[in-house]
């Protein structure tokens, strides 16, 4: 049975008569770490890969709760902690922490979760969810009855993890939940015989609530590339810009209704401009509250899209407007053995079903044996729908700077790697020098 009911509303409340003795030691020595692995502490194995907006800062976590064994596989865990996360409305992030029990504490599964701000800096982040694990795996040292030599540090012992999930009627919000975001970018750079600059920008304007998910963004790219050859200069200057805009609307637990809408250009694909609308149908599999943790979804698109292009195309157009439909199906699971993604898409134009691309790709994260890790990653594409491909064709000028897109009727890309680990099970000790 769970240590705790599933985590909902806008905070976790601790309020047992535990009075979380295990909370937030000072900050210890290392003689204080290395008692801790000879005292029968409570064996943690953590995952928090890639960072999610600096909320994951392990060796914060093992300076602070120093009252547990940090170990390097989960076999030798009595619990193995995963944290997931997800972006709020606010442009803060969701971490969910999920507690899985083993051995003696199998089937002990409990979960916290923490919602940071968008206008937290790293270290409220990490404070926060350090907050979440410490109170997490206190509950479990006392469950294991192993001693701890630990003590409260400015914390009370009724605390409050917070939540800063919010619904429309909790609050009195002045924005209506809407979040803006302006960016400004510019860089240089040259040498004797090169040039490059550039300049980048953009809008986003974002709506999040239980019932809808609003977004609209607009960016742009201006750059100038000058390269001296021995006879003569290549002077290389594109634009790019797009405009899009998204609504979706939850129709019920497993089902999303969505519309999309963009105007874009780009030097690239020979698009003077490009307008696109795209009705879109979604269902889940595992209801979407479980996403951070299992998704498995199915989406459905059918849409147009009118194009201008630069050049007349291999087909003797200089614009088109060609309705498409697309189906694509994704699967991401985080488990204990490892993380896995899966992606197949595939769409065609409807004018000509000999004009479509299928894709297929992800990843595989796998704990073969006690320190073996398995990763691989790969993609590959069958293409068959480049309308844009200009008549005139692509000079060798353009093909070494990739100004054009090249006719091509697939692309692949495929990355296996292998890990091993062996030595000590513990890594509780941290040392900041250097």
């Amino acid at each position: 049975m769970p240590l705790l009911p599933p985590a909902s509303g806008r905070a976790v409340r601790v309020t047992t008569g535990l009075a979380l003795a295990f909370l937030f030691a000072l900050a210890p020595s290392a003689g204080a770490q290395e008692s801790a692995r000879s005292s029968g502490a409570l064996n943690v194995f953590f995952e928090c890969s890639g960072g999610f907006g600096g909320g994951c800062d392990q060796r914060q976590f093992r300076t602070d709760i120093d009252w547990v064994n940090w170990v390097r596989d989960r076999r030798d865990a009595d619990v193995h902690v995963i944290v997931t996360t997800q972006e709020t409305g606010s442009g803060g992030r969701a971490y969910q922490l999920d507690f899985i029990g083993q051995g003696d504490l199998a089937d002990r599964d409990d979960q916290l979760r923490y919602t940071s701000l968008g206008t937290d800096v790293r270290d409220e982040t990490v404070a926060g969810v350090g907050r979440a694990l410490a109170v997490g795996l206190a509950r479990f040292t006392l469950l294991a009855g192993v001693p701890a030599d630990v003590r409260i540090e400015g914390l009370a012992a009724d605390t409050t993890v917070t939540d800063r999930l919010v619904t429309e009627e909790e609050v009195d919000d002045p924005w209506n939940f809407w979040v803006f975001e302006v960016d400004v970018n510019g860089r240089l750079e040259g040498e004797t015989t090169k040039n490059d600059r550039r300049l980048s920008g953009g809008i986003q304007a974002s709506r999040t609530t239980v019932d809808w998910k609003l977004d609209f963004e607009a960016d742009g790219t201006w750059s100038r590339r000058e390269i001296q050859l021995s006879q003569d200069t290549i002077v290389d200057t594109r634009r790019d810009w797009e405009v899009g805009a998204l609504a979706v609307y939850s129709l019920a637990d497993h089902w999303s209704l969505g519309a999309g809408a963009d105007v874009s250009a780009a030097t690239r694909t020979n698009q003077d401009l490009s307008v696109a609308f795209t009705p879109t149908l979604e269902y889940s599999v595992w209801p979407y509250v479980e996403a951070p943790r299992r998704s498995l979804r199915m989406r459905y698109r059918l849409g147009a899209r009118h194009f201008n292009y630069e050049e007349t195309t291999l087909f003797g157009y200089d614009r088109e407007t060609r309705a498409f439909q697309e189906l694509e199906l994704s699967l991401s699971q985080r488990q204990p053995w490892g993380s896995v993604f899966a992606n197949m898409e595939g769409s065609h134009y409807l004018h000509d079903v000999n004009r479509y691309r299928l894709s297929t790709g992800g990843f595989l994260s796998f704990r073969i044996v006690r320190g073996l890790d398995l990763r691989v990653n790969g993609r590959v594409s069958w293409i068959r729908d480049q309308l844009f491909l200009s008549a005139t064709g692509v000079s060798d000028e353009e093909i070494l700077l990739e100004r054009r897109r090249l006719a091509s009727n697939f692309d692949w890309d495929l990355g296996v790697g292998l890990s091993f680990q062996f030595g000590s099970i513990y890594n509780n000790v941290v040392n900041n020098r250097f």
